[in-house]
């Protein structure tokens, strides 16, 4: 890896370093995984102030930066979590490690809740995220009541992740940008909002990886900052998991910089926020949009909003004069109306 891969690698880390200092989360360990398992992981997450609070049955735990307590002691006294060692175990009796980390996690108002498993079920291992509707009727009413359990959480606002065990899995999913489980989630904490120069950082972590597949023109952090009032973002309990731009040409506008997280492809985000692109143009009143792509995917999906082909020539000077036409880019138009497709709200 060069140096400058090895940095932005290393920036993505403090990112979400960063965000998760003195954030709570339950790892709930399924009968059979061992927190030592997770030692590496125990480790990172003190190093950077993040509090994890480790429930399964314990036993004769060796050595390590944790100190054990029983699930009523942490219940009645959650100041526990935050003074001593930076890992709390909860011991708790096999079978029950599911129970008594929902119990927890609400109890101790936790970020997420990571149940981490030898293999995910294969009902679900097939995703990377359900909606919680989703999850309900994949499970039949003979899969395991622990499973049933951490789907209901979700519908109560409570974010699960199914992790398959093994070193590093925690420290993957809550540090990298694209995680490492199965997220089961709530749609009512699904919001699209104009960004924020907070969101920054998380929009040019989005771009990054289109940008090096040269489906995305580059820029650098810098131009994505001085720009991030011009981008939407798709947020999922608060994470922002989408973005899209609006940049404007005098009376036109284009729409650019589309990029979903792999976890969260496929389900429709991107159309949404391509819909409220639109509704936002029409808001601050442009009268035609454009957009273009090298990617033949993307060109389908830009009909799909109401666009049609039209020759690059014909779009604005004022882009034109900053673009490469070396790039095998096609280019499409529709005029700022309504059109016959809900386009969500903004918030």
């Amino acid at each position: 890896m060069d140096r400058l891969n090895l940095l932005r690698e290393a920036l993505e880390i403090a990112h979400y370093a960063r965000r998760h200092r003195g954030e709570r989360f339950v790892v709930a360990l399924d009968d059979g995984v061992r927190p030592a398992e997770l030692l590496t992981d125990q480790r990172f997450a003190a190093a950077v102030g993040a509090r994890l609070c480790m429930v399964g049955p314990v036993g004769e735990a060796p050595p390590g930066p944790w100190t054990t307590v029983s699930a009523a002691r942490i219940t009645a006294d959650p100041s526990l979590l935050d003074a001593g060692a930076p890992t709390v175990l909860v011991d708790c009796p096999a079978g029950a490690t599911v129970a008594s980390g929902v119990a927890l996690a609400r109890q101790i108002g936790a970020r997420r809740l990571m149940f981490v498993v030898r293999e995910v079920p294969e009902a679900l291992a097939d995703r990377l995220h359900f909606l919680v509707p989703e999850a309900r009727a994949r499970l039949s009413a003979g899969a395991p009541g622990r499973l049933r359990l951490l789907v209901e959480a979700a519908a109560n606002g409570l974010p699960v992740v199914l992790l398959s065990a093994g070193a590093g899995c925690v420290f993957e999913e809550l540090f990298t940008h694209h995680g490492a489980g199965v997220l089961i989630g709530d749609p009512q904490t699904e919001v699209i909002r104009v960004a924020t120069a907070d969101d920054a950082a998380d929009i040019f972590l989005l771009l990054r990886g289109d940008m090096e597949r040269g489906t995305v023109r580059r820029v650098d952090e810098g131009e994505v900052a001085r720009s991030a009032a011009d981008h939407l973002v798709y947020t999922i309990d608060d994470i922002v998991v989408g973005t899209a731009r609006l940049a404007p040409h005098g009376h036109w506008a284009e729409l650019s910089r589309f990029a979903t997280l792999p976890r969260y492809r496929g389900r429709g985000r991107a159309r949404q926020l391509g819909l409220a692109l639109i509704t936002w143009a029409r808001a601050r009143g442009f009268t035609d949009l454009f957009a273009l792509s090298v990617d033949a995917r993307m060109w389908a999906f830009f009909e799909s909003l109401g666009f049609a082909a039209t020759p690059r020539e014909a779009l604005p000077a004022s882009w034109q004069q900053g673009y490469d036409f070396s790039r095998p880019s096609h280019a499409f138009h529709r005029p700022t109306q309504a059109t016959a497709d809900d386009e969500p709200e903004l918030r």
